[in-house]
């Protein structure tokens, strides 16, 4: 560790008590580092003579700290006190401001904390001493209790914003960059009259829409608490700049709104925008009963109703999953069919915008509460639902319904035989019905990893081998599918659907080919002659036959 420099402390009108005042070379800062609050070297002992009470927050470099403070040497000799002067000590942490000793020991105290600090000569007043009271290679005894500290924050690293905490916030949530938020904030001049104010306004972080003040803004609120009110002292670079003094920027955080994608497909066209929170931490799940009042067109409808059977529409039901008792939130959707809402008497040809609060909900048993009988009742019932809803046209719900059933039976090696046959079966029911569902939503990736999963166990299962097919035949891999249709043909010569779906796979296949063979002939017309192009054309041909579609006398086999 290097030694501090020596300064006078700005905010007091005397220099630093005797004993506390920094001392020595000039890189400080580089090696004292801050780091690990309880992180303190062999030469700095603690001992905690009173624990703080509820509270776990330690102050860090920069912050304005206050504190009282008893110095002595190792006989018992009094060198100096705050307490005998009835003043306390305010300094900056980690600024050099005091010994060595103290900026690393006061940073593992919480608010309220008495401790006692041994603290050796290094980082105390080395060889030299501080004569006449400390003598030189002294061990100084400290007792020292923390009454609280001014958080503040270079907020650029280059001392042109200061922030300092006027108001602690709420919770643990601080907003990031595209969170939209509610905020009030003031720029003030250096004589505190106000150049611009805005009141309560809506903004969204990294947006720019609050101008020369939109920088400093983004910043501030990156680490700041729902009710968090702060002050950050400006430069000119980050103020108005029609105040080329800078200024004071005072901004308040009222509100964060969280945004959230709430549809099944994360497309975005259902999106949620909570304007209050929630009690707890619980969400509804899956099965459970919910109270859900809805504002939209100008009416207010409160429905019962139960979570994932389809009672209601898909973008209620997507988005009561997404809160919790209490809360508040304006839902957008972009998407008419997801919202069209019997009960509400709602039928939309556009983008419709409602106003949800979750007034209850019905707790069901968890899903690791349910004894293993329950898991195979529970997901041989939802699984039923979802086969209803895939009926209805309700693609979506249904396919999270057979996600659903597939989670309850992640782990069954411990099951008894019986239910592990049963699970067993739900689960390949369920993959098999989710290729079915992938496929209506065109998402044939999807739908070949559903088929791999029940073909893994069941390689002739020929559901599995033709939705396989249909997935190949979508992704225009026509040669996989032309494979997967000849198996099942193998199995079922008389498959009907299997024999129409090779067919378009042939025309699909030939199409493609006609498309390389195409692009081949136009490469070589580049680079040869006319005859070496006939030539090419020739063995592109050739080369169609060999590794493209399946001859004519395949073809006819199948008629």
């Amino acid at each position: 560790f290097q030694r501090c420099a020596a300064r006078t402390f700005p905010a007091m009108d005397e220099e630093m008590p005797e004993g506390l005042d920094g001392y020595g070379g000039d890189d400080y800062d580089e090696e004292m580092g801050m780091d690990e609050p309880d992180d303190l070297p062999e030469g700095i002992q603690k001992e905690i003579i009173s624990a703080a009470e509820s509270e776990w927050r330690m102050p860090k470099k920069g912050d304005e700290v206050k504190v009282h403070y008893v110095g002595t040497l190792t006989d018992g000799s009094k060198f100096d006190s705050s307490r005998d002067k009835n003043h306390p000590l305010e300094f900056s942490l980690g600024s050099g401001q005091v010994i060595k000793g103290w900026d690393l020991a006061v940073k593992t105290m919480k608010k309220g904390e008495i401790a006692k600090f041994t603290i050796a000569p290094e980082y105390a007043y080395g060889e030299e001493g501080s004569p006449p009271q400390i003598p030189p290679q002294a061990t100084l005894v400290f007792e020292i209790e923390l009454l609280g500290w001014v958080s503040k924050d270079d907020l650029f690293g280059d001392e042109g914003a200061i922030k300092t905490q006027l108001k602690e916030g709420s919770g643990w949530r601080t907003p990031n960059a595209g969170n939209e938020v509610l905020v009030s904030i003031c720029a003030k001049a250096s004589d505190d009259s106000v150049l611009e104010e805005k009141i309560k306004v809506e903004y969204t972080l990294s947006s720019g829409t609050l101008g020369a003040l939109s920088k400093v803004a983004d910043k501030a609120l990156e680490n700041m608490k729902k009710g968090e009110e702060v002050s950050v002292k400006c430069k000119q670079e980050y103020f108005l700049d029609s105040n080329p003094d800078g200024g004071t920027v005072e901004i308040t955080l009222h509100e964060m709104y969280d945004l959230k994608d709430v549809s099944f497909a994360k497309d975005k066209s259902l999106m949620k925008k909570q304007i209050r929170e929630g009690e707890g931490y619980e969400s509804p799940k899956d099965a459970w009963k919910v109270k859900l009042t809805v504002e939209v067109a100008g009416k207010s409808e409160t429905l019962d109703f139960t979570a994932g059977n389809g009672e209601v529409c898909d973008a209620l039901e997507g988005a009561v999953l997404e809160m919790k008792k209490a809360e508040r939130a304006i839902l957008t959707c972009s998407r008419p069919s997801s919202c069209t809402e019997p009960r509400l008497g709602l039928a939309p040809s556009g983008e419709v915008e409602m106003v949800l609060e979750l007034v209850d909900f019905e707790k069901q048993k968890d899903q690791w509460e349910l004894s293993e009988d329950e898991k195979v009742q529970r997901g041989q019932d939802r699984k039923e639902v979802g086969s209803n809803l895939f009926k209805q046209g309700r693609i979506e719900l249904a396919l999270e319904r057979y996600k659903k059933v597939m989670d309850l039976f992640n782990y069954i090696d411990n099951f008894k035989e019986e239910n592990k046959a049963k699970a067993k079966e739900l689960k390949r029911l369920c993959d098999l019905n989710k290729a079915a569902c992938h496929l209506k939503l065109k998402q044939h990736q999807d739908a070949r990893r559903c088929c791999n999963n029940v073909l893994k166990d069941e390689s002739e299962n020929r559901k599995a081998l033709f939705r396989r097919a249909q997935a190949a035949f979508g992704l225009y891999e026509y040669a996989e599918c032309l494979r997967d249709i000849k198996r099942i043909l193998e199995l079922d010569p008389d498959n009907r659907e299997a024999k129409v779906l090779y067919k378009q796979a042939l025309v699909g296949q030939k199409e493609e080919d006609q498309k390389v063979k195409g692009m081949f002939a136009k490469m070589c017309k580049g680079i040869a002659s006319p005859a070496k192009a006939s030539q090419a054309n020739g063995a592109a041909e050739r080369a169609n036959g060999a590794n493209g579609a399946p001859s004519g006398d395949a073809e006819k086999e199948i008629e």
